[in-house]
């Protein structure tokens, strides 16, 4: 009788719990679903409100958003696509750059720690030695 009072007690506590959490849960949930502009809203948008609005884009909701706009431009622009291909492979090329750079950097500081790690084992071992040759002295050897 006591281990099913104990038992029932346990489930009131989760349950209790999981109303507690559940109202956060939802909260939580009703913040990240704020809904996304068109693409002509976006292009109307104050660049100083749709920037934060970018930064905040998940990938699926930014995939929607480009595919959105290139509709949206092309009814003004016939050639949109060309011109749309054309910046995105730049900025490829402008960030496999850029990755290189720090890739190269991050090569430099490896190579610095290497060096500097066998530089200190090196001396390590020169001075393990004399101290056992200064040992062994000391001893008469």
């Amino acid at each position: 009788m006591n281990g099913r009072r104990n038992l029932d007690l346990k489930r009131s506590k989760v349950f209790v719990k999981s109303l507690l959490v559940f109202p956060i849960f939802c909260f939580a949930l009703s913040l990240s679903a704020e809904a996304l502009p068109s693409g002509e809203e976006f292009l109307k948008m104050d660049l100083d409100r749709a920037l934060p609005l970018v930064e905040s884009l998940s990938k699926e909701d930014s995939k929607v958003l480009v595919s959105e706009l290139r509709a949206e431009i092309k009814k003004s622009y016939s050639k949109a696509d060309h011109f749309y291909f054309l910046i995105s492979h730049l900025e490829e090329i402008q960030a496999v750059e850029k990755e290189q750079a720090r890739l190269k950097s991050l090569l430099w500081v490896y190579g610095m720690a290497f060096f500097l790690f066998f530089g200190f084992l090196g001396f390590l071992l020169l001075r393990q030695r004399q101290a056992i040759r200064d040992i062994n002295q000391m001893l008469g050897k």
